[in-house]
């Protein structure tokens, strides 16, 4: 409740060419730190479970001012926050972050979902799954997490989407499209396996 609406100006969106909608900032004039870190101004992504519950919040920095903080005390759970709509979309892409998610809908016009990281993609995956028994999910993995994305696809009765074998650790959905557009991504897209 502290936070305001997020401007589409906030360097960090511009930065992965996103959108402001359902975001919020820290005022400039606020104090809280973390990990004596002070946040003000940062961008604030709202962690949500499938049923609209807020989990938690992740805190992003303007580019090159300091790593994504998550609020202290707060669980993630199974929350996630969606680019799109799970309710009207045939498909939708689980993704680690809010870049690779803005990417992966805007390529598509498809749902994409941020999880806060690799390592919490099959639990929001199943999550997911468990309330849309039918929707086409695919796994969208950063370099180096192949092997988690496909095991991941196999568990939740989805399909995967690795970026080139060439590309160093940690290069995404969001690289991709900066490095090559969004119609090369949404053709990279449209042929998971």
């Amino acid at each position: 409740n502290r936070c305001t609406p997020a401007p589409a100006s906030h360097p960090y969106i511009i930065a992965k060419r996103g959108s402001s909608e359902g975001l919020r900032v820290m005022p400039t004039d606020d104090r809280l730190t973390i990990g004596g870190q002070a946040i003000a101004g940062w961008l604030v992504v709202p962690a949500l479970s499938v049923t609209g519950e807020l989990k938690t919040l992740q805190f992003i920095p303007p580019p090159g001012e300091g790593k994504k903080l998550n609020l202290p005390g707060a669980s993630f759970a199974d929350g996630f926050f969606t680019i799109g709509n799970l309710n009207d979309s045939p498909r939708a892409y689980i993704v680690e972050g809010i870049g690779q998610a803005w990417a992966c809908h805007e390529a598509t016009g498809n749902a994409a979902v941020a999880c806060f990281g690799s390592g919490r993609m099959a639990t929001v995956a199943q999550a997911i799954r468990s309330r849309y028994d039918a929707l086409q999910l695919i796994v969208v993995c950063d370099c180096g997490q192949e092997l988690k994305a496909e095991t991941t696809a196999k568990d939740v009765r989805a399909e995967w989407v690795e970026m080139p074998v060439d590309k160093p650790a940690n290069y995404d959905a969001n690289d991709y499209a900066c490095e090559h557009g969004v119609d090369a991504l949404a053709t990279l897209l449209a042929a998971p396996k």
